[in-house]
């Protein structure tokens, strides 16, 4: 569904929304490559501004279609390079200790590795100032419910709003903070995960092998004993 210019009739006018429920806006054109597949959707968003979304950010279910935002598409692809590079690096400094792997093989790799890791490291530079960036819009939109709310309680209890357009307007901004916290919550998970994964060790072996030799060169050292012979 939506893959393929024979399925994209079941797509085109359906609403889409985001992973927490919101809603978007509408599907309305495609962008397909001349052997069928979907390459990207046009997006209607809120009936204001149009706009093209790579397929890779669509995901369909029971439920409907939703939309991952920019940030956390960028933030799974970071771990999982971040994961895949790093256990190969482990894997083949695993291989080399257990003299498995030609020396020549194994810096060849190591040097192709490494390069990845490099440019990997600065991809998720780039993927945790855009989640801090939106952390930050969501406990805005956050302070900003909670002042409505501040004054919608105080025109309730003035007598300036009836408990009728009270109980409504609160539920609407109820709802929105509880959909912000989860997203805050779910920007923070991928925050914690990607710095977890750059500050993991390439292998056991190797944090091992930093430890006994931070050791080393913290140990005091100590009294040689000295034995006189008569």
């Amino acid at each position: 569904m939506c893959t393929t210019i024979e399925t994209i009739n079941e797509c085109l006018g359906k609403p889409i929304f985001d992973p927490y429920g919101r809603k978007i806006g509408h599907i309305v054109s495609y962008y397909s490559d001349v052997d069928g597949r979907i390459k990207s959707l046009e997006i209607n968003i809120d009936d204001f501004e149009y706009k093209e979304v790579p397929i890779e950010r669509i995901r369909i279910s029971s439920e409907g279609i939703t939309m991952l935002p920019e940030y956390e598409h960028e933030a799974l692809i970071v771990e999982t390079r971040l994961k895949n590079v790093k256990s190969r690096l482990a894997s083949l400094e695993e291989l080399y200790s257990k003299k498995e792997i030609a020396s020549h093989v194994y810096e060849s790799l190591k040097k192709r590795l490494e390069e990845e890791l490099t440019s990997v490291k600065t991809k998720a530079k780039e993927v945790k100032d855009m989640l801090r960036k939106r952390l930050h819009e969501v406990e805005e939109q956050i302070a900003e419910v909670e002042k409505s709310i501040g004054a919608l309680k105080t025109g309730y209890l003035a007598g300036e709003v009836n408990e009728a357009a009270y109980v409504v307007a609160l539920d609407i901004m109820k709802k929105s903070i509880e959909v912000f916290i989860r997203e805050k919550e779910n920007i923070k998970k991928h925050l914690d995960k990607i710095e977890a994964l750059e500050a993991m060790p390439l292998s056991p072996l190797i944090g091992l092998q930093q430890a006994q030799q931070s050791t080393q060169q913290t140990r005091p050292s100590q009294p040689i004993n000295v034995v006189l012979v008569e």
